[in-house]
């Protein structure tokens, strides 16, 4: 993807110079994560460096300039023999900075030089998670005197604030990964089927499902949800210790990260292939909701209308169920449906699972944009002739110029007697 990341980094010293002061931007590597003591855990390459680099290698930082002479920089470490003898051989950076058309600068103090880089910019965009170059050159400037700092930026921005600008909107070779990754996580759904029986434990299926995903070049893009019965009512259950019961659904929301982008599925699957009215009404509701919500996605509609269009035929939904009680309208005004509805309508996806989101209540959906439609409804206690259970589906869409595409189209039925007949 070089040429995909020329182009991104062209877009963003563009965007830095159309700003009435001369801006630049520092994105740097992720540090490594402990798990504890000497251990830690997989590295992930920085979401932002990633996007404008196509680089995952450890310990690098991006400073783009447009007010220079040499707008792009790419600053590594030198090479460290004992490191590589423990570590590996890193990735090179020489060939990086040539396709980059970026200007290579080899050190040891990265801090130090990022700060000489910036003298003659009047703003940065600078990251702030800890234990990277970009934060510390953001705390380096933010505690010097005013004395010190002359030369240097006096503004300090988010540089998420900046990249989230330009993340927001996916071109199509995103799209194409995160179709990928949806066809993986489908592929892993598919295969978890026999494995959705009583007695069987939350935490098998999801190690199936995790172990699908590594065996087909992927890996999870978050902790699996794999929550039976009662487990559903938590929204982000994580103890996946219960074991299945016939006659119950089971919730299952996962999503395989392949490429670096991330796809997001929720689907309910009844244990056994049996499955209560109760439950088949409930699993109609909330799947009307999101057919309705999906439905209104076009351009120019604000998310909120996304939301409120699930949110309606939710209550809708628990007054047919004699849960609600009343004028719908009159529900809805009051926020009755958020007890049993407590969460949005979906979120952002792309390199990350929750990825660049619009600002604002009344941010609008735009071409390009990709989104989650996961409505819900929770009970924690039974409730009518409904058990303590929990129902979500979700769907990755995205807006295109006439109206939205399901990128997750075919991943994964979302028809109950489709998956009883298939589990038969």
């Amino acid at each position: 993807m070089k040429n995909q990341n020329v182009a991104r980094i062209k877009k963003a010293l563009a965007l830095l110079k159309g700003a009435p002061r001369k801006e630049t931007l520092v994105v740097s590597s992720n540090p490594g994560a402990i798990r504890s003591r000497d251990t830690h855990y997989p590295y992930r390459p920085n979401s932002d460096l990633y996007y404008l680099t196509g680089s995952s290698a450890e310990d690098l930082s991006l400073v783009l300039r447009p007010h220079a002479e040499d707008p792009v920089v790419l600053l590594a470490p030198p090479e460290d023999n004992v490191k590589n003898l423990w570590d590996g051989t890193p990735v090179a950076v020489k060939p990086l900075a040539r396709a980059l058309k970026a200007r290579l600068i080899t050190t040891t103090e990265p801090t130090r030089q990022i700060v000489g880089l910036l003298r003659g910019s009047d703003a940065a965009y600078l990251q702030s998670i800890p234990g990277t170059v970009s934060a510390a050159v953001k705390h380096d400037l933010s505690t010097r005197s005013s004395v010190s700092l002359r030369g240097l930026p006096g503004a300090l921005m988010e540089a998420e604030h900046f990249t989230g600008r330009m993340r927001l909107l996916k071109d199509s070779a995103e799209v194409s990964f995160i179709k990928k990754a949806a066809a993986v996580t489908g592929g892993a759904l598919q295969n978890a089927l026999p494995l959705v029986q009583a007695g069987v434990q939350e935490r098998e299926i999801a190690a199936f499902i995790e172990y699908f995903y590594r065996v087909h070049g992927a890996e999870p893009a978050f902790n699996s949800i794999v929550a039976s019965g009662v487990s559903a009512a938590t929204l982000h259950y994580r103890s996946l210790n219960r074991r299945l019961k016939k006659g119950e659904l089971l919730m299952i929301d996962t999503g395989a990260e392949l490429d670096m982008y991330a796809s997001d599925i929720t689907r309910m699957i009844p244990v056994g292939g049996v499955i209560s009215p109760a439950l088949r009404d409930l699993h109609d509701i909330v799947l009307r909701a999101q057919l309705v919500a999906i439905k209104k996605i076009r351009p120019g509609v604000p998310l909120t209308d996304i939301y409120n269009a699930a949110a309606r035929e939710l209550t809708h939904g628990l007054k047919y169920l004699g849960i609600l009680k009343g004028d719908v309208s009159s529900l809805i005004k009051k926020g009755a449906h958020k007890h049993y509805f407590p969460h949005g309508v979906g979120h952002s996806l792309g390199i990350d699972v929750h990825d660049a989101t619009p600002a604002g209540q009344e941010a609008v959906l735009q071409k390009g944009m990709v989104i989650t439609i996961e409505p819900g409804l929770y009970f924690q206690r039974p409730t009518g002739a409904l058990p303590a259970c929990g129902v979500r589906i979700e769907d990755d869409i995205l807006v295109t110029s006439r109206g939205h595409e399901i990128l997750t189209e075919g991943a994964f039925t979302k028809d109950l007697d489709q998956l009883a007949s298939l589990m038969s």
